[in-house]
C-alpha cells in the first residue's frame, strides 16, 4: 500500500483544560476521498484546524506527503499542498469574486502565472456561475454561490489535499445536489479530499471511507458502505434504526 498523503496518530487539541480531540488517529490515501462525521461538538472543526495549522495540536503526530508536519502554520501547510474550505467559507465579502479566487493562488503567483490562469479558467468551467459574476462582490453573493467560490478558492492553490469543514452548513439540497458531484469529479481525477460533513448521508454516498467522531474520539472507522449500515450510524445519524 503507498504511504498515505496524509496521516494523524493520537492527535490531540485543547483549549486550556478543555479537550476537545483526544487521541485521534486518521489516514488519508492519495487519491482516496475520506469522510468524518459527527454531531455538533464532536471535535471535528478542532481537528480540520489542526491539520491546516490554525492550532497547534496538545499532542500526537500529523504526517502530509510524508513530512512530519505537526504544529506547523497554516500558510506553511497550504505552501505545502494543503487547502483548507473552512467551516463558513470565510470569503472576503468586500473584495470580487476574482480577487478572492486570485488570493487561493497567493503561493503561486509570481512564479506560475500561465499555471494560475489555466487553473482559473478550470474552475470558472466547474462553477459557471462565478464566472457570471466573476466581477460581483463576494459579499452580494448567495450562501451557495459563496460555498463554490471558498471552494474554487482552494483548488486555485492547486493542492495535494483538499479539506473541506461542512459543506453543507446553511446550503439548501438543491445547491448540494449541484456541489457533491463537483466534488466526485475531482476525486475521480485523482484530487485527495477529506470531507468533515454533519449531514451524515451526503458524505457516506460520495466517500470510499468514513471515521466517525464523538466526545473528541473515533468511534467508528470503516468502509462507507458498511458504516452507513451500522446500527449506532442508522439510529444517530441517518434517523433510521438498525436491525434489532
Amino acid at each position: 500500500m503507498s504511504q498515505p498523503i496524509l496521516s494523524l496518530s493520537a492527535v490531540r487539541v485543547a483549549y486550556g483544560r478543555i479537550e476537545a480531540v483526544r487521541g485521534v488517529d486518521l489516514a488519508v490515501g492519495r487519491g482516496a476521498f475520506v469522510g468524518i462525521i459527527g454531531s455538533n461538538g464532536a471535535g471535528k472543526t478542532s481537528l480540520m484546524r489542526a491539520i491546516s495549522g490554525v492550532v497547534r495540536p496538545a499532542g500526537g503526530t500529523i504526517t502530509f506527503d510524508g513530512e512530519d508536519v505537526t504544529g506547523r502554520k497554516s500558510h506553511e501547510m497550504v505552501a505545502r499542498g494543503l487547502a483548507m474550505v473552512p467551516e463558513g467559507r470565510m470569503v472576503f465579502s468586500d473584495q470580487s469574486v476574482r480577487d478572492n479566487l486570485m488570493l487561493g493562488a497567493y503561493t503561486r503567483i509570481g512564479r506560475d502565472d500561465a499555471g494560475v490562469a489555466d487553473d482559473l479558467e478550470k474552475v470558472l468551467g466547474l462553477f459557471p456561475r462565478l464566472a457570471e459574476r466573476i466581477d460581483q462582490v463576494a459579499g452580494t453573493l448567495s450562501g451557495g454561490e459563496q460555498q463554490m467560490l471558498a471552494i474554487a478558492r482552494g483548488l486555485l492553490s492547486r493542492p495535494k489535499l483538499l479539506v473541506i469543514d461542512e459543506l453543507s452548513l446553511g446550503l439548501a439540497p438543491k445547491i448540494l445536489d449541484l456541489l457533491f458531484p463537483v466534488l466526485t469529479a475531482l476525486n475521480r481525477d485523482g484530487l485527495s479530499i477529506l470531507l468533515v460533513e454533519q449531514m451524515a448521508s451526503y458524505a457516506l454516498a460520495v466517500t470510499e471511507r468514513t471515521y466517525v467522531m464523538e466526545n473528541g474520539r473515533v468511534i467508528l472507522e470503516g468502509a462507507s458502505t458498511d458504516v452507513a449500515v451500522d446500527p449506532r450510524v442508522l439510529d444517530a445519524y441517518l434517523g433510521r434504526r438498525g436491525a434489532a
